[in-house]
């Protein structure tokens, strides 16, 4: 199993929903009410998610960002992807049923792994 953790990859996964909000609502303001996030963190969060990618991701006009075609895809590709993450979550069983326990991959050194989606 690939190492895909932040310390690995430099990709920090709670930028994902701050990105795909912003394409939604077309706007840091209004992203930054429906996620309940000052309008400076979203910005910093669209702003760090952007050097991600050689390319723009939103072109702005006036107080509205439009995102680009790459942009769009990501979104699409991304909300997938958390559907399926949200879908197997949920498909788990409740307390007290029994799922066999996954192999434990091998690891050099403890990590940690703090993500919120």
């Amino acid at each position: 199993m690939k190492n895909l953790s932040r310390s690995s990859t430099g990709i920090d996964l709670n930028l994902i929903p701050v990105f795909i909000e912003v394409v939604r609502c077309g706007s840091m303001a209004k992203a930054s009410l429906r996620l309940n996030m000052s309008r400076p963190a979203v910005s910093l969060a669209l702003k760090r998610f952007g050097m991600l990618f050689n390319e723009p991701l939103f072109t702005r006009k006036g107080l509205f960002l439009e995102p680009t075609p790459h942009a769009l895809l990501l979104t699409s590709e991304m909300e997938k992807l958390l559907g399926l993450i949200h879908d197997h979550i949920a498909s788990t069983p409740a307390n007290g049923e029994s799922i066999p326990a996954p192999a434990a991959p091998e690891c050099d050194e403890p990590r940690s792994v703090a993500w919120t989606i």
